[in-house]
């Protein structure tokens, strides 16, 4: 049986302190962009980037709120938010048996750095935005960890495989 992935069936937030359900929001989830530096030099035909293992540039998750609310607002407290996102994938099964869906689970944790206002217009939505950037993020589906991202505890994992435990040894951790 092979699954093909169509689309986010449907989705639902909840975060802040108070791991409040947040509505009718949109979410923009962040991107992996390696820190990296251009080596070049004797022995090397020219030059390449080489990413530095399991850092990552800055991350933030954006959510777009319809109006502004006591939890869109409540995310501006200058502590740890945790943010756990959960979803469901809508996959067709290629040998022509029922559609079926996965679970999508996102959780990260993160202080906000961007609070928009929105704006008001009579009969429309405000859109309200928050930037909140990541120290912490696992994606998971039907339960299963893919990826973790730890930046404070220098964790990065993908399949199960932590990649930077080589480097927390050598630091003299575990």
């Amino acid at each position: 049986m092979s699954l093909i992935p169509e689309r986010l069936v449907n989705f639902q937030v909840y975060g802040g302190v108070a791991a409040a359900f947040f509505g009718m929001i949109d979410v923009e989830l962040p991107s992996f962009e390696a820190m990296k530096e251009t080596i070049s030099g004797a022995g090397i035909a020219g030059e390449y980037e080489s990413p530095v293992l399991g850092h990552f540039g800055s991350q933030k998750v954006k959510l777009k709120w319809r109006a502004l609310t006591v939890e869109a607002l409540g995310i501006l407290a200058p502590v740890r938010q945790v943010f756990d996102i959960r979803g469901s994938i809508q996959m067709q099964d290629s040998s022509g048996g029922p559609l079926i869906t996965r679970a999508l689970r996102v959780e990260c944790t993160g202080q906000v750095t961007m609070q928009g206002l929105g704006k008001l217009e009579p009969g429309k939505v405000m859109g309200v935005e928050s930037d909140i950037e990541i120290a912490r993020i696992e994606i998971s589906i039907d339960n299963e960890p893919i990826i973790e991202l730890d930046k404070f505890n220098s964790i990065f994992k993908v399949g199960g495989v932590d990649y930077l435990a080589s480097v927390r040894r050598d630091l003299g951790g575990v």
